[in-house]
């Protein structure tokens, strides 16, 4: 059996209007999770990290697709007790919910679990299929013909929802197998992206080469729109082999503050950044003792404070063993970082200019700043390869 695996990129952007963000996401090789929180004074960010937490600490050790589409659909129950037990601590809370579109990859194919209107989409052979249907007021119209689905997107209840995660109402999951083929791109998205630009613009979007660019086109797109609500968008194409890629977690639950909202949930790895608390209470007898402890919390709380800096760090840089150009999260210091995003630029088609910026690596304040690097460093690759005749490109071979 052909043993697949997801190139991913993945972004959450708070957008124009909101004034926080209540979307959260997930990306591995493969495994994909996009929630959309809503309602309950703000606290829908609290019901989308959950779920998020939930479908990833339910799904990431099952090895076939039979077992995680069961799991899948039993995270969603669990999720909603989550959910509910938020409410139950906090009345105020009530009426928080979330949407949930998760996608797996088990070998060559691929489980789909979806509540809400959050979507997924297929790129296969230059069309644009969507894989999830909304469950939403408007949707049901359009199903009965009553409307039509350009009438729709400009309906004023279109943000009606149907089922969503809520741990009040048990929710019917809508779930599905599907065959995974090389070259495959998917993409997940809230309705922050697909209810502000069509299907058509998202298609000629994705077909950026690369997934990092094709994110930041769709978000750029969506912002230039208004970007109302917020966005999030993971785009991962199928590839034959191992994705070297660590996992990422963003928006709302990659928020350590919402991670101290919700202590009895474990979130996932890459979003742990909690240093281990040691207790101060010693007799006088037990001074020495003391003295270790306080020294030993010195020594965490120094090992917390460099770890959350380094997570703060970006940079792009070559890749040594691909010959390719990345982003990474650290500093260029043996051990001190981790490649998140691989790109589809090679370092050798790059002017020379370009070249040796990469080869001393570029630093970046933000994860966004190294995206527009890469985009930077594309266009500059895509210029040399249309003519390289211009000054500095590498010259080409016969």
């Amino acid at each position: 059996m052909t043993s697949l695996s997801l190139r991913f990129s993945s972004r959450s952007e708070i957008g124009v209007v909101r004034r926080n963000n209540e979307d959260s996401g997930f990306a591995s090789n493969n495994l994909l999770v996009v929630a959309d929180g809503m309602g309950g004074h703000e606290a829908g960010e609290l019901a989308s990290a959950a779920t998020v937490a939930a479908i990833v600490n339910a799904v990431q050790e099952s090895e076939n697709v039979e077992a995680v589409l069961e799991l899948l659909e039993n995270a969603v129950v669990t999720s909603g007790e989550y959910i509910a037990d938020v409410v139950a601590a906090n009345r105020e809370y009530a009426g928080m919910g979330t949407t949930l579109t998760a996608l797996a990859l088990r070998e060559d194919r691929i489980a789909i679990a979806h509540v809400g209107d959050s979507r997924a989409y297929l790129l296969r052979d230059g069309e644009l299929q969507q894989l999830t249907k909304d469950h939403t007021f408007v949707q049901t119209l359009v199903d009965s013909g009553e409307i039509t689905q350009e009438q729709a997107a400009i309906h004023p209840r279109r943000n009606l929802m149907m089922r969503a995660i809520d741990g009040i109402h048990a929710v019917a999951v809508d779930l599905q197998v599907r065959e995974a083929r090389i070259g495959d791109r998917y993409m997940l998205c809230s309705d922050g992206v697909c209810g502000v630009i069509n299907e058509h613009a998202i298609l000629n979007l994705l077909r950026n080469t690369d997934p990092t660019m094709a994110v930041t086109a769709i978000i750029d797109a969506v912002i230039d729109a208004g970007a109302p609500d917020n966005i999030t968008v993971v785009v991962a194409d199928v590839m034959d082999a191992p994705a070297a890629t660590d996992p990422v977690v963003i928006g709302a639950a990659a928020d350590e503050n919402n991670h101290a909202r919700l202590p009895g949930i474990e979130f996932p790895e890459e979003a742990q950044l909690v240093a281990s608390e040691v207790p101060m209470y010693f007799s006088r007898e037990r001074h020495w003792l003391r003295t270790s402890f306080i020294t030993l919390a010195v020594v965490a709380v120094g090992l917390f404070s460099a770890g959350l800096w380094l997570s703060r760090q970006w940079y792009v840089g070559a890749i040594p063993q691909t010959g390719y150009v990345g982003i990474y999260q650290g500093v260029p210091v043996g051990g001190l970082n981790r490649l998140i995003e691989p790109s589809m630029i090679q370092v050798a088609q790059l002017p020379e200019f370009e070249r040796a910026q990469v080869e001393a690596t570029v630093n970046a304040s933000t994860h966004g700043d190294a995206q527009a690097t890469l985009d930077r460093l594309n266009a500059r690759a895509t210029a040399c390869l249309a003519d390289p005749t211009i000054p500095g490109c590498p010259v080409a071979t016969p």
